[in-house]
């Protein structure tokens, strides 16, 4: 996944220009300068060539400034999003990343963490060196020692001796 955020201006249509799946979370209305009358921000949809718009929310300054959401779109749907109001309203989301991408992602984190490994020795120098440890041989525990070593043979009883007659 990858972060996904436009600014929608109001009285504009924005299409979306998608290369790869989008999931929007999140409207939230960008107040910088209380308008002098308060009227709703209304954020709408369409899809493809169709001229209808579907309302997703209304946001209202100082009554509701966020907007909660799960609006998925992909590149063949030619989203675009209208906004009609006094102010602009920020979407948040995230692309969905393809398998090439994530593996490119997975190998990058993993990079950053062979980096971070390198650089611990460093910082240990600076503090108290480590105790060695003992090898793992040298653990035993105590039943386990006893049954590490063989037990010594058995003697065998002296033999009776005869009782006199």
């Amino acid at each position: 996944m990858a972060f996904w955020g436009l600014e929608v201006k109001p009285g504009k249509s924005m299409p979306l220009d998608l290369t790869r799946r989008l999931v929007i979370k999140q409207a939230a209305l960008v107040v910088s300068t209380p308008a002098k009358k308060t009227e709703p921000c209304v954020l709408s949809v369409s899809v493809g060539d169709d001229a209808q718009k579907y309302v997703v929310c209304r946001l209202h300054e100082a009554k509701i400034e966020q907007c909660p959401m799960e609006l998925p779109f992909c590149p063949d749907d030619q989203a675009k999003v209208h906004l009609t109001g006094a102010h602009p309203v920020h979407l948040t989301g995230f692309l969905e990343l393809d398998d090439e991408d994530e593996l490119e992602e997975l190998d990058d984190m993993d990079e950053e963490e062979d980096e971070e490994e390198l650089d611990e020795p460093s910082l240990a120098a600076d503090s108290k060196p480590a105790k060695p440890k003992a090898p793992a041989a040298a653990k035993v525990a105590p039943a386990a020692k006893s049954a590490a070593k063989p037990a010594p043979a058995a003697k065998p009883a002296p033999a009776a001796k005869p009782a006199p007659a």
